[in-house]
């Protein structure tokens, strides 16, 4: 029997969340209003007296309209090419609607690296030995879901900077395998953002800041944020589906991640 697991937090206000989603809708009782007001402006446009009225509707309601201003960054997200920068290895960077849709829909593998500690980073050594532990051998085009733990801490202000964070080089590395996306169940795939930022200012070392994510102008690849529920999938044996929306030109999506198990 198939087996759904949602791999997606539920977009919301939260402690976890910097970034804000505002809802603004046109309930049931306004919206017959509003389009009966609608359809009579444009029928006087025509010189047409015919009306049309709320209570023509049932119990005088109409159907509802939500207005949603959402960051592309905000909830469980692909980030696209893009959103590294403008090029990406010497040629315009890639847009979400210009992705291929088979990157999305694949084999996965689930990495256990819950023993690292939050700010460390997951280097490549990390990423063999849990790779090993499942007996999976890689193949272009796998999704490799990267478990931490961190969504455990979902609707709490720690989420936003108690996790570790993938390092330029394990990512890399994976890439080379022919790996396209990879995810993770953290905030961000760098590791958090006052943490960098801390190790530039004691340091002034440039390359603590995001690491991950400008690899990404040197090598076409994409990442999944904000991922949850890791511990009710297998290491292997499942497919994972994140299909990004089909939006002109944006640098990130939301995703509704799936699991999907097998037997």
């Amino acid at each position: 029997m198939r087996r759904l697991v949602d791999l997606s937090v539920l977009v919301e206000n939260s402690a976890s969340e910097p970034m804000e989603i505002r809802v603004e809708r046109l309930d049931h009782i306004n919206g017959a209003k509003h389009f009966c007001a609608e359809v009579a402006t444009r029928n006087a446009a025509k010189s047409d007296d015919r009306r049309l009225e709320p209570e023509d509707f049932p119990n005088g309601a109409f159907i509802t309209l939500d207005t949603v201003t959402l960051p592309t960054h905000m909830g469980t997200h692909i980030d696209a090419p893009i959103h590294y920068g403008s090029d990406c290895a010497g040629s315009p960077a890639r847009s979400v609607d210009e992705l291929p849709l088979e990157w999305f829909f694949s084999d996965g593998v689930r990495l256990d690296l819950r023993h690292k500690q939050p700010q460390d980073f997951i280097s490549i050594a990390d990423i063999k030995t849990a790779l090993d532990a499942t007996k999976h051998q890689l193949k272009p085009l796998d999704i490799v879901l990267v478990w931490t733990g961190t969504d455990k801490l979902w609707g709490k202000r720690e989420y936003f900077s108690h996790a570790p964070g993938m390092s330029r080089e394990a990512t890399e590395w994976l890439v080379e395998q022919g790996i396209k996306v990879i995810g993770i169940d953290t905030y961000g795939f760098d590791r958090p953002f006052v943490t960098m930022l801390e190790d530039f200012w004691r340091t002034g070392d440039r390359s603590y800041l995001w690491p991950a994510h400008f690899y990404g102008r040197e090598r076409e690849y994409i990442q999944i944020e904000r991922l949850v529920n890791l511990e009710q999938l297998p290491d292997t044996g499942f497919q994972v589906a994140c299909f990004p929306l089909r939006v002109k030109g944006l640098d990130a999506s939301w995703v509704r991640a799936v699991g999907i198990v097998n037997g």
